[in-house]
């Protein structure tokens, strides 16, 4: 099943590593210094760090959903 995640996509799948996800802004890791920016979490990964727990629930859940998911930031 294909899932957009804010925007970001189409995933079929959860990403193996962070630098091979739509999600990472400067995925290119020559350029990057084997680093990826998380634009869904606000975090810099290094370029082959498995996706966290987080991350991995996420994809799960939205691949069983399907269509376009939107994420939304918890206000305390």
């Amino acid at each position: 099943m294909k899932v957009t995640i804010n925007g970001k996509g189409p995933f079929y799948e959860t990403p193996p590593y962070c630098g091979a996800c739509k999600c990472g802004i400067n995925s290119d890791m020559r350029k990057s210094g084997g680093k990826t920016y998380c634009s869904l979490f606000d975090k810099l990964k290094n370029y082959y760090d498995s996706p966290p727990k987080r991350c991995a629930e996420m994809f799960e859940k939205a691949l069983a959903i399907g269509g376009d998911v939107v994420l939304v930031k918890k206000e305390q």
